[in-house]
C-alpha cells in the first residue's frame, strides 16, 4: 500500500446501518461527492480495503461493482479502480444548482433552514403518494440566500426509513441534495415545473407582491425503488428561467 493510498482507506468511515457493502458503497460515495476523491483519484485496492475494514474480498467487490454501476468509478483490469472523469455530471444530473446560478451573479450563498420538524406521511402528504402511510418523513423549509436575502425557497420532505440520520444532519453546513447523494444513489429522478402566484407568506420572504407570478420546480428522487426525498422549489418568475437543451449528436 503506498502513502496516498493509505491516506485514501484512513478516511473511510462507515455508519454501521444495514450490509456492510451497502455501508461500504455509501462511504466511497461520500468521498467522492465531497470532492476528497476527485475524478481520476485512484482509489485504494480491494485489498486494502479489505483488510482496513476486516470484512470480505467479496463484499468489498459487490459495493465497488454498484458504484461502477452508477457510473461513477471506471475498473480496469491491471490499472487499478479510479473515480470516474464524468463523475459530478453523472451524479447531480438533472439537478438544478441554485448556489451556481447565486453565486454566478456574484452574491455570497448561504442555505438557511427556517424550519425542520418530523411527521408521518399520511393525510398531510397526498402530493408523495410514492411513500406509503406512516412513513416517517423529516420536513425542511429552507432558503437559498444571495448576500443573506432569500432568492429562492426550498420544501423538502426527507424519508426517514432511506436516511434516517437526516434527523440529527447540519443542512446549513452541508445541503441536503449534496448529504443525499453521498449517502444514497440517485436512480430515478421526476421534474415538473409550473407557474403558481405568489401567497402572501411566500410573497413575504422573497420580496415580491402577493399574487406576483412564480416558478415552482416539484422533484421527486429514488434510490432504486425506494422513495428519498420530495422537494418544491419556488422561484420569482421575474428574475429566473429555466433553459435545456438536448443534442443527440454531441459526443
Amino acid at each position: 500500500m503506498d502513502e496516498n493510498e493509505d491516506a485514501s482507506v484512513s478516511t473511510i468511515a462507515l455508519d454501521g446501518q444495514g450490509p456492510l457493502y451497502k455501508q461500504i458503497e455509501r462511504a466511497v460515495r461520500s468521498e467522492i461527492m465531497s470532492g476528497r476523491w476527485p475524478a481520476g483519484h485512484r482509489i485504494p485496492s480491494e485489498h486494502s480495503l479489505m483488510e482496513t475494514l476486516s470484512t470480505t474480498r467479496a463484499t468489498v467487490s459487490k459495493a465497488l461493482s454498484k458504484l461502477t454501476e452508477a457510473g461513477l468509478l471506471e475498473r480496469r483490469r491491471k490499472q487499478g479502480t479510479r473515480v470516474a472523469l464524468t463523475t459530478e455530471t453523472h451524479a447531480v444530473i438533472g439537478f438544478l444548482d441554485i448556489r451556481e446560478e447565486i453565486e454566478g451573479r456574484g452574491r455570497t450563498y448561504s442555505y438557511k433552514v427556517l424550519r425542520k420538524r418530523e411527521l408521518v406521511a399520511g393525510k398531510s402528504t397526498p402530493f408523495w403518494p410514492a411513500v406509503a402511510a406512516g412513513t416517517p418523513l423529516l420536513m425542511l423549509t429552507a432558503a437559498h440566500c444571495g448576500f443573506g436575502k432569500p432568492e429562492v425557497l426550498e420544501e423538502r420532505f426527507i424519508n426517514l426509513d432511506a436516511a434516517p440520520d437526516a434527523i440529527e444532519a447540519d443542512f446549513e453546513a452541508d445541503m441536503p441534495n449534496t448529504w443525499l447523494l453521498a449517502r444514497l444513489p440517485c436512480t430515478r429522478l421526476r421534474h415538473t415545473i409550473r407557474a403558481e402566484a405568489a401567497g402572501a407568506a411566500d410573497a413575504e420572504r422573497l420580496d415580491v407582491v402577493a399574487g406576483s407570478p412564480l416558478l415552482v420546480s416539484l422533484r421527486q428522487t429514488w434510490a432504486d425503488e425506494l422513495p428519498v426525498t420530495w422537494v418544491r422549489l419556488i422561484y420569482p418568475a421575474d428574475r429566473n428561467e429555466f433553459v435545456g437543451e438536448f443534442n443527440p449528436l454531441q459526443p
